[in-house]
């Protein structure tokens, strides 16, 4: 006899209102009966609303809490769950790096998480790394990386030899915030046939590594490029010399690959227990300022253009270094942090960056879920949404002040 639905699993998302934690649960919802789910849960700190346009049901059910925070208002959240999707983090590229956030909330956050599915006997752990983990110096000292459809046991990521993040920070080329997810990846795969609490079931862990990611809720990628293009007249600084080829990836397709990972630690002990797993899809591989330029022109809202000169990367990159280097160094007397790190930006726009995902393809059964078209088309026409509404603040600010 086959499972009803009340015997289907409870899957808890946590980060559930962020971006790509809305992604992975519009597709739970849209493939719950195929996948027999009886409850999802999402926790963050703000409360869950629904902002991509997903189907409503009563089976999704919101909590607020913080996964570094109470405890015991945790373990009510996590108790009865199957498997969980673990998406909350700090996605900061700030300069100086908040070292104490990033511990808090990647480090010693995934620490409470793997702690609270022992203790509550959840099954199955999928944790959202990314591919900033691997994103190092080629050769280990110069200023950009190149990472050519390398597999993941063919892409280098230091040894964390110190626990403290900023005494690692040459290793990689985002301050802080790689070592953090670097860190966090660690303990959910080192965490995979932990015993569980009931001492009948072990922990099953895989880590999802994903490139720079687009689509619908994104407030990281375009739309920070959108807020700082509009301030500079549409032009879009060309600072990394030629400039490289960067891989980018569609968020339902990342969310689908959480899901082919869920599935495949559900049916087999041997497939990606344990290990990394890089989920990537067809978007074009380009440079992102031609990618950027792409999703303006089919919003249909304003057109991009590259500036007619052009700095050499080692030339832009000494000169972020030296802004760097007074910004931290003042920065205990003006607390003043640089929204972005520029050394950070100026090494991924001049790095080769193209990963190999055939373990996803073999191991989970992964295909992406969105053909690059209509990737592009949902993205664009969200984008194009997002920047009238956020016009219409803008314009009804003016009015209040005026």
């Amino acid at each position: 006899m086959s499972n009803s639905v009340s015997d289907g699993d409870v899957l808890l998302v946590t980060g559930g209102s962020g971006f790509l934690g809305q992604h992975i649960i519009k597709l739970l919802l849209e493939q719950r009966k195929e996948l027999n789910i009886k409850e999802i849960r999402s926790v963050d700190i703000v409360p869950y609303e629904n902002k991509i346009g997903h189907v409503e049901s009563p089976m999704l059910r919101s909590f607020v809490a913080d996964i570094s925070g109470d405890r015991e208002a945790l373990a009510k959240i996590f108790t009865g769950v199957d498997s969980v999707f673990h998406c909350a983090a700090s996605v900061k590229i700030e300069y100086p790096p908040n070292y104490k956030e990033l511990e808090r909330v990647n480090i010693n956050g995934t620490l409470a998480v793997v702690d609270l599915c022992i203790e509550n006997n959840v099954k199955r752990l999928v944790y959202s790394s990314c591919t900033s983990v691997c994103f190092v110096p080629f050769k280990g000292r110069s200023t950009f990386s190149a990472i050519i459809n390398s597999t993941e046991s063919k892409t280098d990521t230091p040894r964390l030899d110190s626990s403290k993040l900023w005494e690692q920070d040459n290793e990689f080329l985002i301050a802080g915030y790689a070592s953090s997810k670097l860190r966090a990846e660690n303990i959910v795969l080192s965490s995979n046939g932990a015993p569980l609490h009931n001492h009948l079931d072990y922990l099953a862990t895989s880590a999802i590594r994903a490139p720079l990611t687009y689509g619908e809720c994104d407030s990281h990628f375009i739309t920070n490029a959108f807020d700082y293009l509009s301030t500079r007249n549409w032009i879009f600084p060309r600072i990394a010399g030629v400039g490289g080829k960067q891989q980018l990836v569609y968020a339902g397709n990342v969310a689908w690959g959480h899901i082919c990972a869920y599935k495949a630690l559900k049916v087999s002990s041997k497939a990606v227990n344990g290990l990394p797993v890089f989920v990537t899809d067809d978007t074009g591989i380009n440079d992102v300022s031609r990618f950027v330029q792409k999703m303006a022109l089919m919003g249909e809202r304003f057109k991009v253009k590259t500036s007619w000169w052009y700095l050499p990367h080692f030339f832009f990159f000494f000169l972020a270094f030296l802004l760097e280097f007074f910004v931290r160094l003042l920065y205990p007397y003006t607390n003043y942090r640089l929204r972005f790190s520029l050394r950070a930006i100026a090494s991924f726009t001049s790095s080769m960056l193209m990963y190999n995902r055939l373990r996803a393809s073999i191991h989970m059964d992964y295909m992406p879920l969105y053909d690059p078209d209509v990737s592009a088309e949902r993205s664009a026409r969200w984008y194009a949404k997002w920047w009238d509404e956020k016009q219409q603040s803008r314009n009804i600010k003016a009015k209040k002040s005026s």
